[in-house]
């Protein structure tokens, strides 16, 4: 006589087993992003699609705002490593992207990316033209922004 057919589970064995089976995909689902999770006006102000050139800003009130840099500085486009980078002033006061240590880079990219106004980029690559006004808002209320490919 087979011992398993003759005593059936006991109801804690069977809630052990139906937690097991419950449980086990959990691991794979709650694994660790392989970017940080950023929130749009939480950690960053503003973000960059680099791909279509447009910028989204996300002032505190809420009110949301699309500007394209497609048209004018289109010819400008610096390509930024994608992530997130702080708003910050370079040794003569102007603004400028900050990469922190969370933002992968490319080797030998000084982790700084001068802002200039369209038109005003040289061939360094160190620099993302923008429209002036859009510097202006970025310098005076932003301090972060994530940038996409």
């Amino acid at each position: 006589m087979n011992r398993r057919s003759a005593h059936p589970p006991t109801p804690s064995i069977r809630a052990l087993v139906l937690a097991a089976a419950i449980l086990a995909p959990l691991p794979a689902l709650s694994a660790p992003p392989a970017h940080p999770d950023y929130q749009p006006g939480g950690q960053y102000t503003a973000r960059l699609d680099q791909a279509r050139q447009q910028w989204q800003l996300l002032p505190a009130d809420g009110n949301d705002l699309q500007v394209s840099a497609s048209g004018d500085c289109a010819g400008d486009a610096a390509t930024v490593p994608p992530g997130l980078w702080l708003l910050a002033r370079d040794a003569a006061g102007l603004p400028q992207l900050r990469a922190p240590s969370t933002t992968p880079l490319p080797a030998g990219h000084p982790g700084e990316v001068a802002l200039v106004a369209c038109g005003q980029a040289t061939s360094a690559g160190a620099e993302l033209a923008a429209p002036p006004l859009l510097i202006d808002w970025l310098a005076s209320h932003s301090g972060a922004v994530w940038v996409d490919d």
